[in-house]
């Protein structure tokens, strides 16, 4: 049998490393089980849950709502003291609004396109989700400090878009306890978001062009170079 080539050996180790890249996760709006664990908003509580209709035909949760009267806040909320109670909500008396703003960048945009997009939502009681002025998931009812995960599809991708994004949530007055987290991630697989620039403190590892020549100096060689089974872009 022939040796194999360099270039060959080289696609080989390519192919075996591209089917085993590890995933990435960032997050967009974080919920209490992040490394932060609460996050800003603006919020309004109504009077009665009949004012809700009336607040969802003057589309409260577009993008370009008068925030002037909202108020400031910290999430989640909540009316005991359960894990989500950063900041008290009388649950019992008034229904809720919430709109939490994120920017994304044509970065995250490549990301969403490639990578899955995960909706995570606890709830009590009855909320109605808008993302940018489209109305995006709802329930009925209250999920016991519990996750429901919505992932989205490609035509909720579309909602995403560069700059400003709001994330809204309509919550119910009940007759118990009520609570609301929730927050929005991607997962994607970096190999697939275009070449990394290469770091600059990999020119002692042995490196080749794509032909799988070696690059005595990669560091000096401008274009695509293989190093560690990986293609990266040197400008």
């Amino acid at each position: 049998m022939f040796p194999k080539k360099p270039f060959l050996a080289i696609l080989l180790a390519l192919a075996a490393t591209a089917g085993s890249a590890e995933t990435v996760t960032e997050y967009f709006l974080e919920t209490k089980d992040c490394e932060a664990g609460q996050w800003p908003c603006l919020f309004y509580e109504l009077n009665y849950n009949t004012e809700i209709a009336p607040a969802d035909h003057a589309k409260w949760y577009a993008i370009d709502e008068d925030e002037t009267y909202w108020r400031e806040g910290t999430g989640p909320f909540s009316s005991g003291t359960d894990p989500f109670r950063i900041t008290p909500w009388a649950s019992t008396v008034h229904p809720l609004l919430v709109r939490r703003h994120f920017t994304l960048t044509e970065d995250d945009l490549e990301k969403i396109n490639v990578g899955q997009v995960m909706f995570e939502y606890s709830y009590d009681e009855n909320p109605v989700f808008w993302l940018n002025g489209t109305k995006i998931a709802s329930a009925t009812g209250w999920n016991d400090n519990d996750y429901a995960t919505l992932r989205f599809s490609s035509t909720r991708k579309k909602l995403l878009h560069a700059g400003d994004n709001v994330l809204c949530v309509s919550l119910q007055q009940g007759g118990g306890s009520g609570h609301i987290d929730y927050g929005l991630r991607v997962i994607y697989d970096p190999t697939r978001t275009g070449i990394p620039a290469a770091p600059s403190d990999d020119d002692d590892l042995p490196a080749y062009n794509l032909l799988g020549q070696p690059l005595p100096h990669p560091a000096s060689h401008a274009g695509i170079i293989i190093q560690k089974g990986k293609k990266t872009l040197h400008k």
